[in-house]
């Protein structure tokens, strides 16, 4: 399996709104009744304009988006999304491990948000994610060294 991340660029900008929704409205009207399309695309267009997406690519083809933010506290994951037909090939472990390792290397935790009905909080909690607080929506999850 062969991963890579190249930064987004403008032109990626229909893709990145099309894998934020494919891959969060059905989560979204789980735990709010609703999918706030223009919101969505208005925030994966900003994060891209910001040169905070990365595009996921396995062999070579475009299958997600990882949005990561560092500070001198922390790691935190804000989005890793893969279009489901890519999903549970080993391509978001994959991607986690690597920011394992980062957060092992750098001494900091590793940090992450998840709406609580999504099915990835099991694969956080599998690869060592605690939970650190929640909310009515939300899981709160850290990998702490």
């Amino acid at each position: 399996m062969n991963v890579r991340l190249r930064a987004a660029a403008h032109e990626d900008s229909e893709f990145v709104v099309r894998v934020e929704s494919e891959t969060m409205q059905t989560y979204a009207v789980q735990t709010w009744g609703t999918f706030a399309a223009a919101e969505s695309r208005e925030r994966a267009i900003r994060n891209l304009a910001a040169g905070r997406t990365q595009i996921i690519e396995l062999d070579g083809v475009h299958v997600g988006i990882l949005r990561v933010e560092r500070s001198a506290e922390s790691i935190d994951l804000k989005q890793i999304f893969i279009l489901p037909e890519f999903q549970r090939r080993g391509v978001g472990s994959e991607l986690l491990h690597h920011l394992m390792r980062e957060a092992e290397a750098t001494r900091l935790p590793l940090k992450l948000r998840v709406l609580r009905v999504n099915p990835a909080v099991h694969l956080y909690e599998r690869l060592g994610f605690s939970v650190v607080n929640a909310s009515a929506e939300h899981v709160y999850m850290a990998y702490a060294v």
